[in-house]
Protein backbone atom coordinates (compact mmCIF):
# COMPACT_ATOMS: atom_id res chain seq x y z
CA UNK A 1 0.00 0.00 0.00
CA UNK A 2 0.62 3.30 -0.57
CA UNK A 3 1.23 6.65 1.66
CA UNK A 4 -2.08 7.93 0.07
CA UNK A 5 -4.16 4.59 0.87
CA UNK A 6 -3.01 4.26 4.02
CA UNK A 7 -4.36 7.77 4.87
CA UNK A 8 -7.73 6.99 3.82
CA UNK A 9 -8.05 3.86 5.63
CA UNK A 10 -6.95 5.66 8.14
CA UNK A 11 -9.47 9.13 7.71
CA UNK A 12 -12.34 6.21 7.41
CA UNK A 13 -10.97 4.31 10.69
CA UNK A 14 -11.39 7.64 12.18
CA UNK A 15 -14.40 8.45 11.06
CA UNK A 16 -15.86 5.31 12.38
CA UNK A 17 -14.50 5.35 15.78
CA UNK A 18 -16.14 8.67 15.46
CA UNK A 19 -19.46 7.18 14.74
CA UNK A 20 -19.55 4.70 16.94
CA UNK A 21 -18.73 7.11 20.05
CA UNK A 22 -21.38 9.35 19.21
CA UNK A 23 -23.73 7.09 18.71
CA UNK A 24 -22.85 5.55 22.05
CA UNK A 25 -23.21 9.54 24.22
CA UNK A 26 -26.39 10.17 21.80
CA UNK A 27 -27.90 6.55 23.24
CA UNK A 28 -26.51 7.60 26.97
CA UNK A 29 -28.25 10.57 26.74
CA UNK A 30 -31.33 9.25 25.33
CA UNK A 31 -32.22 6.46 27.68
CA UNK A 32 -31.57 9.31 30.64
CA UNK A 33 -33.83 11.85 28.79
CA UNK A 34 -36.68 9.24 28.27
CA UNK A 35 -36.50 8.30 31.84
CA UNK A 36 -36.40 12.08 32.68
CA UNK A 37 -39.38 13.02 30.82
CA UNK A 38 -41.29 9.81 31.97
CA UNK A 39 -41.09 10.85 35.12
CA UNK A 40 -42.13 14.02 34.76
CA UNK A 41 -45.16 13.13 33.25
CA UNK A 42 -46.11 10.26 35.88
CA UNK A 43 -45.48 13.64 38.42
CA UNK A 44 -47.92 15.22 36.52
CA UNK A 45 -50.32 12.87 36.72
CA UNK A 46 -49.94 12.39 40.56
CA UNK A 47 -50.40 15.75 41.74
CA UNK A 48 -53.28 15.59 39.19
CA UNK A 49 -54.89 12.70 40.53
CA UNK A 50 -54.10 14.69 44.22
CA UNK A 51 -55.69 17.56 42.96
CA UNK A 52 -59.11 15.40 41.89
CA UNK A 53 -59.24 13.27 44.73
CA UNK A 54 -58.17 15.11 48.00
CA UNK A 55 -59.58 12.52 50.21
CA UNK A 56 -57.84 9.47 48.76
CA UNK A 57 -53.88 10.92 49.18
CA UNK A 58 -50.56 8.79 49.08
CA UNK A 59 -50.18 5.57 47.15
CA UNK A 60 -53.29 3.75 45.99
CA UNK A 61 -54.44 0.69 43.68
CA UNK A 62 -56.74 3.18 42.18
CA UNK A 63 -54.11 6.14 41.79
CA UNK A 64 -51.60 3.51 40.08
CA UNK A 65 -54.05 2.49 37.52
CA UNK A 66 -54.58 5.86 36.99
CA UNK A 67 -51.08 6.72 35.98
CA UNK A 68 -50.65 3.14 34.19
CA UNK A 69 -53.85 4.26 32.13
CA UNK A 70 -52.91 7.86 31.20
CA UNK A 71 -49.38 6.44 30.48
CA UNK A 72 -50.34 3.79 27.44
CA UNK A 73 -50.83 6.76 25.01
CA UNK A 74 -47.22 8.33 26.03
CA UNK A 75 -44.91 6.79 23.93
CA UNK A 76 -46.83 7.98 21.15
CA UNK A 77 -47.22 11.82 22.16
CA UNK A 78 -45.37 14.74 20.68
CA UNK A 79 -42.89 15.05 23.51
CA UNK A 80 -42.01 11.40 23.87
CA UNK A 81 -41.33 11.50 19.99
CA UNK A 82 -38.80 14.65 20.46
CA UNK A 83 -36.48 12.81 22.24
CA UNK A 84 -35.89 10.82 19.20
CA UNK A 85 -34.03 14.36 18.01
CA UNK A 86 -30.95 13.51 20.57
CA UNK A 87 -30.27 10.93 17.83
CA UNK A 88 -30.96 12.70 14.54
CA UNK A 89 -29.21 16.55 15.61
CA UNK A 90 -25.77 15.66 16.72
CA UNK A 91 -25.87 13.51 13.79
CA UNK A 92 -26.53 15.56 10.75
CA UNK A 93 -24.26 18.24 12.54
CA UNK A 94 -21.23 16.03 12.48
CA UNK A 95 -22.35 14.79 8.92
CA UNK A 96 -22.38 19.01 8.05
CA UNK A 97 -19.17 19.20 9.57
CA UNK A 98 -17.35 16.80 8.07
CA UNK A 99 -18.45 17.48 4.18
CA UNK A 100 -17.68 20.95 4.66
CA UNK A 101 -14.37 20.23 6.29
CA UNK A 102 -13.39 17.05 3.79
CA UNK A 103 -14.82 17.97 0.76
CA UNK A 104 -15.80 22.09 0.05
Amino acid sequence: MDGATQGKDRGKVALIRLWLFVLAVQLLFYVLLRVYVRSQQVERLEHRWDARHPDRPGDSAARRAFIAKAMTGFEKSLRARLSLLVFVLPTLAILVIVYLVNWH
